[in-house]
């Protein structure tokens, strides 16, 4: 069941679990630099969190949101020990360079609680409105007080991230068309706040994936498209919504991406093998 939280209450429940010193050093901030979410306490912002089953321990028939167990081709034990995200961002154009995020949510396939972060970002900057009739976000619903800026989010978004990873593992995050798109736009706001994205973080392009998949009879032509409708179509996901708000997006592409790793049977090994350090995005020296 999801609740609404205000995002300070969220940010002291993560923050009560994370050091300021460690978090600062994961971040890449130097000590003068400000990061205690505590910092913005007189702004009131709100997020989502949502708590579920673990999506790697539920039963062959348990069904989580429309989200069947998540399962690797496993080649050892410790297979299921790194963190996978799946994330999605929605911005205002298509370019990242003069752009900026909008919305941002991601979901921890581990599933349990708080196992996705949503929340709307402040870009102080006008959102087109060609892309608000895509996505239903527009200047006025973010462009205001109550929407956190890039910059209040980044260390609650740090600490949370801490929270979820396990010790010793690299942080899996998985987007859709992420070395081209997701990856570049959230390396790019962490720039924007003279920060690193943490070396152990890993990017995997679900889109990369999608196009080593056998191809279809041309039964029908749309079929081969590889966004993640067509993708949902080919594999018989229901969409119940339009796409191209962050979460329902993400919820699309956690389905996907089951669908994806088991039919090239892909393991956590040749996952990693897939993927794209966090610093190769990055333009913040180390």
């Amino acid at each position: 069941m999801s609740s609404l939280l205000r995002f300070n209450k969220l940010r002291n429940n993560i923050w009560s679990s994370c050091p300021s010193r460690l978090l600062m050093q994961h971040a890449g901030f130097s000590s003068a630099k400000n990061v205690d979410p505590r910092s913005y306490g007189k702004r009131h912002f709100t997020t989502r969190v949502q708590e579920t089953d673990s999506l790697h321990g539920a039963g062959p028939g348990s069904c989580i949101s429309g989200i069947q167990p998540f399962r690797f081709q496993q080649t050892s034990e410790h297979d299921r020990s790194a963190t996978i995200l799946i994330f999605d961002t929605e911005t205002t154009g298509y370019f990242h360079k003069n752009n900026r995020i909008v919305e941002f949510a991601l979901r921890d396939l581990s599933g349990g609680k708080n196992s996705t972060f949503e929340t709307l970002i402040n870009p102080e900057r006008d959102v087109p409105k060609f892309l608000s009739a895509v996505n239903n976000i527009t200047t006025a619903l973010v462009c205001r007080p109550d929407v956190p800026r890039f910059g209040d989010v980044l260390p609650l978004l740090l600490a949370y991230v801490r929270s979820r990873q396990t010790p010793g593992k690299p942080v899996i995050w998985v987007a859709h068309n992420a070395k081209t798109f997701d990856a570049p736009f959230l390396a790019q706001e962490f720039d924007r706040c003279s920060a690193q994205m943490p070396e152990d973080w890993l990017f995997v392009d679900s889109l990369r994936l999608a196009r080593k998949l056998p191809k279809l009879p041309k039964s029908d032509e749309n079929i081969h498209l590889l966004n993640l409708v067509a993708l949902s179509k080919r594999y018989g996901i229901s969409v119940e919504k339009p796409a191209h708000r962050a979460m329902q997006d993400v919820t699309m592409l956690c389905q996907v991406f089951q669908r994806i790793t088991f039919h090239l049977k892909l393991t956590y090994e040749g996952l990693v093998n897939e993927a794209i350090k966090a610093t190769d995005f990055s333009k913040v020296p180390k």
